[in-house]
């Protein structure tokens, strides 16, 4: 197994690290011991990776005795590994398995930290990584289902009487609770202002192109000149040279990603591209310019990339083929 990594996102975002860090597979977890035992320089990073996973899978009102244990379990693991190299080290077993378990529980309680810290710093921050998404419950009730590599920024406060505003970076489908007071919930993003009281929409700002789509209830959108632009039910609004455009669309194509499936619709491959990029954290290079305007229809599973490339290779007229996190579309 060949792997280069330069942080840990990369690393949380490829598929061989999660599947060794949920024990899904003996083949590929036997694959990953192995490359770290011959590349000892990654250790580090793989530990951190670790311990963000752990962040944002366990909840922050406890520590199981369970993670616990297993953490206690995997850090003799590593120490094992650590005494086969032909580096000189300090044998780690010489401390007493109390002591051992004590360090998993403070590491299990770092990584419930992190996670904390995150949404109870000066501005709120609710994210994902590469391959994730994740829905969340808003201070006011409102619930926000964020897309992958998505980052959600809160205001402080959320008072009665105030304005309650987020401002987004990836895509993002919320649901608005109606305030008593009739607060207006408003969504900043880099081309356009999504200004609410109670409603359901969807939010887009993934490569470059923003978009809002709109499935209850109404909006109004405000662009960066001061554009306004009224919404209803159904309606899905494109930003170009800073003007906001109707446009028609398929509901289903565009809200997709909440069921972890992409639903292609005369879809040019460029697009595609920016797509599985923004979603794995991967890079796509296309082969030949004249790829990027061949469009594509048709309904896949986004739960696993290999799955999907093989999807697309079986659709397509197209020859794709991935190395470690680089795919090269070309044709055959």
């Amino acid at each position: 197994m060949q792997k280069s990594f330069t942080n840990v996102d990369e690393m949380i975002g490829d598929e061989s690290f999660l599947a060794w860090f949920y024990k899904e597979d003996e083949q590929k977890v036997n694959a990953w011991e192995n490359w770290l035992a011959n590349n000892p320089a990654y250790r580090a990073m793989a530990d951190e990776a670790m311990i963000e996973m752990e962040a944002l899978n366990m909840k922050e009102d406890s520590v199981s005795s369970f993670r616990v244990e297993a953490a206690y379990e995997d850090l003799n693991t590593r120490i094992a590994a650590q005494e086969q190299d032909s580096a000189p080290v300090v044998s780690m077993k010489q401390r007493n398995r109390r002591w051992w378990i004590g360090v998993a529980a403070a590491a299990v309680i770092l990584a419930v930290s992190v996670s904390f810290f995150k949404y109870s710093s000066s501005k709120p921050v609710i994210e994902t990584h590469y391959g994730q998404v994740s829905k969340q419950e808003l201070p006011d009730g409102s619930q926000v289902m964020l897309n992958a590599n998505t980052v959600v920024t809160l205001s402080n406060g959320w008072k009665e009487g105030e304005d309650r505003e987020v401002w987004l970076k990836g895509e993002a489908f919320f649901q608005v609770k109606k305030s008593p007071q009739k607060n207006r919930f408003i969504v900043h993003t880099d081309q356009l202002d999504v200004i609410v009281t109670g409603t359901q929409f969807n939010v887009s700002t993934i490569g470059e192109k923003t978009s809002v789509l709109l499935t209850e209830g109404s909006v109004t959108i405000r662009t960066a000149d001061g554009q306004e632009m009224l919404m209803k039910p159904g309606d899905y609004v494109e930003i170009n040279n800073n003007r906001a455009e109707k446009k028609p669309t398929n509901l289903e194509t565009v809200l997709a990603w909440k069921e972890n499936k992409l639903n292609f619709e005369n879809t040019p491959m460029k697009e595609v591209a920016v797509m599985i990029n923004n979603h794995y954290g991967v890079t796509v290079n296309l082969a030949d310019e004249s790829i990027g305007e061949k469009k594509i229809t048709g309904m896949m599973s986004n739960t696993n990339l290999n799955d999907l490339l093989n999807a697309l290779e079986a659709t397509t007229e197209f020859k794709i083929t991935r190395t470690d996190n680089t795919i090269l579309i070309a044709k055959p």
